[in-house]
């Protein structure tokens, strides 16, 4: 099992990704209220109240499963730019998933996150695969999930939206 302690840290060529810590709630807050960020979730930006509750969540995931949702922090500057990691899903799959402020849109920051990621799930996420879904006309987020190694499993729909999914045996 991953280590979650705070100083817990993946690096990539230009990131540094660690486990999401409560002092990265102003940042999250940020992110999860921008409605262009979350256009493509059902329940759209997030509230303060919200995104305190999702904030406790990530955390307490790393406490008991030993696995979660990271910080994405570029390296040159340190500025945060997003989050990405995974989660247990309701079915008790784990999905892989990734949420970036819109100013790193478009710069192969997700798909550098998430082949690190994914790479470090496999050896330490006790599970046989990892799931991760796009909505179908979501297209740049489906081509990050193909371009970090994830293979089309099936059309279906989450939360009343049509989604693409994807995923990586281990």
């Amino acid at each position: 099992m991953a280590h979650p302690a705070s100083n817990f840290t993946l690096e990539t060529e230009r990131l540094r990704l660690r486990p999401i810590q409560k002092l990265d709630f102003e940042d999250l807050c940020i992110l999860d209220s921008d409605p262009d960020v979350r256009r493509y979730f059902p329940e759209g930006a997030l509230e303060i109240e919200q995104i305190a509750r999702e904030v406790d969540r990530f955390v307490m995931e790393w406490k008991t499963l030993g696995f979660g949702m990271f910080a994405a922090i570029e390296k040159n500057n340190n500025h945060f730019i997003g989050r990405c990691g995974f989660a247990k899903l309701e079915s008790g799959e784990v999905e892989f998933g990734y949420l970036l402020l819109k100013e790193y849109w478009g710069q192969g920051y997700a798909t550098e996150a998430s082949k690190a990621l994914l790479e470090w799930g496999v050896k330490n996420i006790p599970t046989d695969h990892i799931v991760g879904f796009a909505p179908a006309n979501h297209l740049a987020s489906r081509r990050v999930l193909e371009k970090c190694g994830m293979q089309y499993h099936k059309m279906d729909i989450y939360q009343d939206i049509v989604c693409v999914f994807y995923q990586k045996k281990i």
